[in-house]
């Protein structure tokens, strides 16, 4: 990758970042539908680490993750029972994110934009799913826990809208990273039948 390819790369990885995260904070009553707002940060590396490889999901979703600490990291009660933020989570939850994505679906569909859309409806799925189980044991833990909501609230008042809205968000996000970058035509020259070197590197971890 030439120079300019590289800044073309960064300058457009920071304008998606940053659009992402400012539109869902800022307009996030813009983006909602079904009563649910779009997770525009958890769309844009999914697909991120789905058509660019494990390497950009890695840093984008470090990235994302911090924002997502900034903006809406958990709260938890301290021992003195003060509010504590919890920092780091997002960004963890939001690298392994890039790194799961990067590795579904990757040799025998060739990255196809129409899996792409699968991918979010999957990873959706897994990240809210895990997200009620954890505010349940937390809650249960800590004695704070009256009612929770039910399964079926949980499945289709919650969970279902959500993967709903975050699929028609991912149609204008892949239409700009297959048309507009980062990388020219909207593939990624260190790619070859779905795999990457930084790929191949995490598999021998």
């Amino acid at each position: 990758m030439s120079k300019q390819e590289r800044v073309r790369q960064i300058l457009l990885y920071a304008v998606y970042i940053t659009g992402a995260c400012c539109m869902q904070v800022t307009f996030s009553q813009v983006f909602r539908l079904l009563g649910h707002t779009c997770d525009l940060m958890l769309v844009l590396v999914v697909l991120c680490g789905y058509l660019f490889g494990t390497k950009d999901g890695i840093a984008v979703g470090a990235i994302v993750g911090v924002f997502r600490d900034y903006f809406s990291g958990p709260v938890l009660t301290g021992l003195d029972q003060k509010p504590v933020a919890v920092l780091g989570v997002g960004l963890l939850a939001f690298m392994y994110i890039g790194i799961l994505s990067s590795l579904l679906f990757r040799k025998r569909f060739r990255r196809k934009y129409s899996l792409g859309i699968l991918q979010v409806v999957i990873i959706s799925l897994i990240y809210y799913s895990l997200g009620h189980i954890v505010s349940f044991v937390y809650l249960s833990m800590s004695g704070n826990l009256v009612s929770y909501y039910s399964l079926r609230y949980i499945a289709f008042s919650s969970i279902v809208p959500q993967i709903i809205v975050n699929v028609l968000a991912s149609l204008p996000i892949l239409f700009l990273l297959r048309f507009a970058g980062p990388y020219k035509k909207g593939v990624r020259s260190g790619l070859v039948d779905g795999y990457s070197v930084e790929d191949r590197k995490w598999q021998s971890i």
